[in-house]
């Protein structure tokens, strides 16, 4: 009994020196977001193809490359070359500067995707060493292609085996996904409905879902425009502060997985703990999207409403489940 005090006394100290902590445990910059490698050796052949490929990542939409708003972006490429030379095999790799590039682009009245993006958690079948590989070299091709953090696991992988015959689109993968260190979760399965299809995806992510058939680079791009759209709508929504109660945490396991969860939540900031009372911690946080749309984010990391907005205080209410 003395001990479990000590213990817990531990992890309050710990909670009043971390006041003001957030996490972003669930997000990936992309390192290649503002470089290309093209099969062209003209400079500035090269420096336009590579400003095609770049303008997709950077934007976030399939359509940026042929944006009339932007094609002065591609006329005028070498402009904003920060590097460029050639490579053993007569290909051009090319690196655009970064600042320019992103003012270039806000002011031709588009939006640049936060470089900071959500990683995707993609869960692949068992299959053979061949198959596996082609699949794998198809995905992060298609997430290169399109500026998408992914990271590939394989259904009977530790993690990933307890979800893989759940119903998709459920709680239970998204959980998952967090506890991988994801934001999103993307599961790939045989498709029963459409033989003719190669595979049947569905992506589960906060704000955003859906359902596809056939190969990977259609799911990169239809996972990749439903983030992107969820991010944008996120991103237009007005902030608010909401103070959260949260029950159920009674160790320093339980308020690291508390804190994980809802500082990666899309659209929360500064996050500052108010209290900690036996195994009840209390939060102060701004938050974009509404009570709801934050509920909808903290149920794939373990934590469920009890009352969220429906306190007299204003206080959102929830409990940590472990046991998930």
């Amino acid at each position: 009994m003395h001990r479990a005090r000590e213990y817990l006394s531990l992890w309050r100290l710990l909670a009043l020196l971390l006041s003001a902590w957030t996490s972003t445990a669930e997000a990936a910059p992309v390192a290649s977001l503002y470089a290309a490698i093209v099969p062209e050796s003209d400079p500035q052949r090269a420096a336009q193809l590579a400003m095609r490929e770049v303008l997709v990542r950077l934007v976030g939409t399939r359509g940026a490359a042929d944006d009339p708003a932007l094609a002065g972006l591609i006329d005028d490429a070498r402009r904003y070359v920060q590097v460029e030379r050639n490579t053993t095999r007569g290909a051009t790799q090319v690196i655009f500067d970064a600042t320019a590039l992103r003012g270039a682009v806000t002011a031709a009245g588009r939006v640049v995707w936060d470089p900071d993006r959500p990683l995707l958690w993609v869960v692949l079948p068992a299959l053979g060493g061949g198959a596996t590989d082609e699949l794998r070299m198809q995905l992060n091709a298609a997430a290169n292609a399109r500026g998408l953090p992914i990271a590939l696991v394989s259904a009977d992988s530790p993690g990933a085996a307890a979800i893989a015959g759940a119903p998709a689109g459920t709680a239970a993968l998204l959980a998952a996904a967090h506890r991988a260190g994801a934001a999103a979760a993307l599961l790939a399965q045989s498709s029963s409905s459409d033989p003719q299809a190669a595979w049947q995806w569905t992506l589960v992510a906060p704000g955003a879902e859906g359902r596809w058939s056939g190969g990977a680079a259609l799911a990169i791009d239809g996972a990749t425009d439903a983030l992107v759209r969820a991010a944008r709508e996120l991103d237009g929504a007005p902030a608010t502060e909401f103070e959260c109660r949260i029950a159920g945490v009674a160790d320093l396991a339980s308020f690291t997985a508390v804190l994980d969860s809802i500082g990666g939540a899309p659209g929360v900031t500064d996050l500052t703990i108010r209290a900690v009372a036996a195994d009840q911690l209390t939060l102060h946080l701004k938050s974009r999207g509404g009570a709801t749309a934050l509920t909808r984010a903290l149920a794939g990391g373990r934590l469920r409403a009890s009352g969220a907005g429906g306190g007299g205080d204003g206080v959102l209410q929830y409990r940590y489940q472990s046991g998930l």
